[in-house]
């Protein structure tokens, strides 16, 4: 399709080095120069965070753009990892890495998510191709396509609801997919840590074909990562007072500490009558509680994209889009552990000199016993959007699109624990079914397999019907330009079923099935009062572009959001922009229905210090849950003081009501008590075991063991499921610098840095409450992020320097609070582009060879408790437990 070609390319070229802050542009050697007319090919560019294209960036806001020079720079080995590179994307929520944010307790198959800002775990909107993609009802995964098969990645940190609808609160990421390649692409790279606990390797190919009526093109990746232990890095210890912190030891360990008329005895390595005496009064057994806990998932990952474009006609395209994923997981938990009621009818029984009574207790660890438990599952999905494209007269387009994907989600563990079996083997008098508390290893495999048999088995099917039509173009001509419009209809069909087979082996899995329709209408105009055909000293160009969306869904209410850009350039060199709109995200079906109703035993840290203290949290739906309402305005400046030189700043607000909050996995919540002192979320002593008790005669299970077998050892209730907060408030400025510097033939310097600097964060967490500052601390979103870089190409050899920071923050979840340390790790990568040294057949041969953490700096020491759902002695959302990396890679281009 000819028509129009040359001001899509005039808008590839602004986007690209016009709209861009942070890292894009990188590698974009055109910064400042003329180009063809088709960039890369590329005939129909998509315009993220607008749908009036005019060949300038949105109107008002900016664009983070990563092509495929940043992409295959970055060495990261999926799509969602090169993301993360980013200053403004933070690690909280839906993370492999750490679970103990919101979000985290739906995050059960370990994948990954944006999280802008750090304003939410769903507050970003994933597109791919400029639409809506499938996925498991709570987040998706940029990971579902390969780093092959994308051209770039636009991120887009502004609200954007009047655009693309419910979750572009904080913003969008838009994943294009690849058009542009004619020919062949492969490569191979492998890294390793240095001391070889963690590995990865990953290996694709990608072809493309373009003709004179269109284009195809297929890509496939296969991504391996090994797990990293705990065992492995010496700062995830229960005893952190080598670095200055406190000892959370615990006693269930092995051998156990025995406790008696409320007295605790140190038990030996094996308790037999014999030696019953030797036990002494005051006396207890300290171990680590999580032992061979991994810090990240093994992965596997199986991806594949394609795209095609065919012209029928000069007016009539038709196009598609579709996608493979399958991403598999396995992860090893500690050892289970708890609190024994031993009577002596057990047929091990040691009674200590003295004890008169029937039963005593044992803090004990099942280490001698059972294996590291284990979860493992996948990520499946697939989408496929084709879609057709009308050139009208008067220049108008008309685009229509229907896609159609599914998913499957699936994580299983087979090894719990069996409460009832193991309180029938610690009452048994056959030392044939009895269970050995003591260390003698006189348990028969029989028993241990008995006891350790407990299922969880949690499916999640999704599948997305997604109907657009479109229509966009000029209305009429200003003096400024033309005043154009985008009209259209989106439709969203999703069903999920949310399966859970918990307990017995022969359980079977029980679904429950929802339905979500949306339907939308939108309008966009943009409004050019000076440009080409008027400019004039103080007014080289203004535009005003103001946009409107409806959306009504099935379960969620009505909602209709406006958003409203200007643009300002009083000189060529400098161009002054705003934004204003709100936003709207309906909660998603999980954190309304529940992914499961249960109360769990779990381990909380100790803000005191000490060993973690054994809480209940409760699981469910929230029927009363509502959605999400926030309010957004930016202003910012694009500024070229002289040629390749280029500066941007922009300040943000975001007015954030009713956020959706849960505190299921967030282990840590101790800490913050106080902010929910009155409403409900945390309880303690005997406000905890009534709620408990009243929800257990209700009808919860209980999941895990109370210690002792008893409430009464209860403390602490938390409310784990989704609430609407009252209110949060996200301010701050995000800023770049690039600069391109021509050191002569083939010999080109590229210097940047870019960052995220919060100036506010405070939070209500509940609608009556009072906003409270949350900046800078554990957990929450920090003050400063940035990155800078240094790229040479220096003939066939390119090298490049980028280092990121994380800034010093609060740990208030200890007493008294712990000041933690900046951390700031140095990548180096070496490109030698060997068919520029050489005539060898390969048209495009690189080698790579990469240091990540060049200086091996340690993630900074926090004073956490080691937790199953991330951190401890550092904090796993802000900082890398690997280490120095090394890797080497091999890219061809046919």
């Amino acid at each position: 399709m000819t028509r129009g070609k040359k001001s899509f390319a005039a808008f590839r070229n602004a986007l690209y080095c016009g709209a861009s802050v942070a890292a894009a542009c990188l590698a974009t050697p055109a910064m400042g120069q003329e180009q063809d007319d088709e960039i890369d090919g590329e005939d129909v560019i998509i315009v993220t965070g607008s749908r009036v294209s005019t060949g300038e960036a949105p109107v008002g806001a900016t664009a983070t753009v990563l092509g495929r020079d940043e992409i295959e720079n970055s060495g990261a080995v999926t799509i969602d990892r090169v993301i993360r590179e980013l200053p403004q994307v933070f690690d909280l929520g839906v993370s492999e890495n750490s679970r103990g944010q919101a979000g985290g307790s739906g995050n059960i198959t370990y994948g990954n998510s944006v999280n802008l800002r750090g304003i939410g775990p769903y507050a970003t909107l994933v597109l791919i191709d400029g639409h809506r993609v499938v996925n498991n009802s709570r987040s998706t995964d940029p990971s579902v396509l390969p780093t092959l098969g994308v051209e770039r990645i636009d991120v887009v940190a502004n609200g954007a609801s009047a655009i693309y609808g419910s979750d572009a609160v904080a913003g969008v990421v838009n994943i294009i997919p690849r058009r542009s390649l004619d020919g062949v692409e492969a490569f191979g790279r492998y890294g390793t840590s240095e001391d070889g606990a963690f590995d990865e390797w990953s290996v694709g190919a990608a072809a493309g074909f373009r003709f004179d009526r269109g284009q195809v093109m297929f890509a496939y990746e296969h991504v391996e990562r090994s797990n990293l232990s705990g065992d492995d890095r010496d700062f995830f210890v229960s005893d952190q007072t080598p670095f200055g912190g406190n000892d959370y030891r615990v006693t269930r360990c092995a051998p156990g500490t025995l406790i008696a008329n409320g007295t605790t005895y140190a038990l030996p390595d094996q308790y037999t009558q014999a030696n019953a005496g030797s036990i002494v009064a005051g006396t207890a057994n300290l171990c680590d509680g999580l032992i061979g806990q991994d810090l990240i998932p093994e992965q596997k990952y199986d991806s594949f994209n394609s795209t095609g474009t065919f012209e029928l006609t000069d007016w009539l395209e038709i196009f598609y889009d579709g996608f493979y994923s399958k991403r598999e997981f396995t992860r090893l938990s500690a050892r289970p552990s708890t609190r024994l009621t031993v009577p002596e009818t057990n047929a091990f029984f040691v009674r200590p000199p003295g004890f008169t009574g029937t039963s005593y207790q044992i803090d004990y660890s099942f280490a001698d016993d059972v294996d590291l438990t284990k979860s493992e599952g996948s990520a499946e999905s697939w989408q496929i959007s084709p879609g057709l494209r009308v050139e009208l007269p008067f220049d108008w387009t008309i685009e229509a699109l229907v896609a159609y994907g599914e998913t499957r989600d699936f994580s299983g563990s087979y090894d719990g624990v069996n409460n009832a079996a193991l309180n029938a083997a610690l009452a048994s008098s056959d030392p044939n079914a009895a269970f050995d508390p003591y260390g003698g290893g006189r348990t028969s495999q029989s028993v241990l397999d008995n006891i350790f048999n407990q299922i969880f088995l949690a499916p999640t099917n999704g599948q997305l019907t997604f109907y657009e039509a479109g229509a966009s173009g000029p209305l009429f001509e200003l003096p400024g330009g033309e005043v154009r419009l985008a009209v259209g209809y989106e439709r969203q069909e999703f069903s999920v079923d949310l399966g859970v087979a918990r307990g017995a082996p022969t359980n079977p899995i029980s679904f429950r099935t929802f339905d979500r329709k949306v339907d939308s209408v939108y309008a966009e105009m943009l409004l050019p009062l000076f440009g080409g055909g008027n400019a004039r000293p103080g007014f080289e160009e203004l535009e005003f572009v103001a946009a409107i969306r409806h959306d009504s869904y099935s379960d969620a209410g009505n909602t209709t959001n406006p958003q409203f850009g200007v643009n300002w350039m009083p000189t060529d060199r400098l161009t002054l922009r705003g934004s204003y709109g709100t936003s709207f995200r309906a909660p998603t079906i999980p954190e309304i229905y529940g992914n499961s109703n249960n109360l769990f035993v779990q381990n909380y840290q100790n803000p005191a210090g000490g060993a973690p203290i054994v809480g209940v949290a409760l699981s469910g739906p929230n029927l009363d849950l509502g959605p999400e309402t926030a309010t957004t305005w930016s202003f910012g400046a694009d500024w070229e003081p002289v040629d390749r030189l280029r500066l941007s700043l922009t300040y943000f607000d975001v007015a954030y009501d009713n956020q959706v909050s849960a505190n299921l996995s967030n282990l840590a919540i101790l800490g913050q008590e106080t902010q929910f002192a009155g409403t409900g979320v945390v309880l303690r002593g005997q406000a905890a075991q009534d709620q408990i008790q009243s929800l257990i005669d209700s009808g919860v299970n209980v999941l895990g063991a109370f210690p002792g077998g008893s409430l009464s050892n209860i403390d602490v209730f938390v409310d784990g499921r989704s609430r609407n907060l009252g209110k949060s408030i996200t301010r701050g400025i995000d800023f770049s610098v690039n600069y391109m510097l021509d050191l002569g033939a083939n010999d080109l310097l590229r210097l940047g840095a870019s960052g995220t600097y919060l100036t506010d964060y405070e939070v209500a967490v509940a609608p009556q409450a009072n906003l409270t500052d949350q900046l800078n601390i554990i957990f929450q979103p920090l003050r400063f992020k940035a990155r800078a870089f240094a790229n040479w190409d220096h003939g066939p050899i390119s090298a490049r320097v980028m280092a990121t920071h994380v800034g010093g923050y609060t740990n208030n979840l200890v007493t008294p609070s712990q000041d933690v340390d900046s951390f700031t790790p140095v990548d180096l990568t070496l490109t030698w582009r060997v068919a520029d040294s050489f005539a060898i057949p390969m048209a495009d041969l690189e080698l790579v060879a990469e240091v990540r953490n060049l200086f091996d700096a340690d993630p900074p020491y926090v004073n956490l408790a080691p937790s199953g759902n991330g951190s401890g002695g550092y904090d796993a959302t802000a900082a890398n437990p690997i280490g120095r990396q090394f890797a080497i890679g091999a890219r061809v281009r046919f």
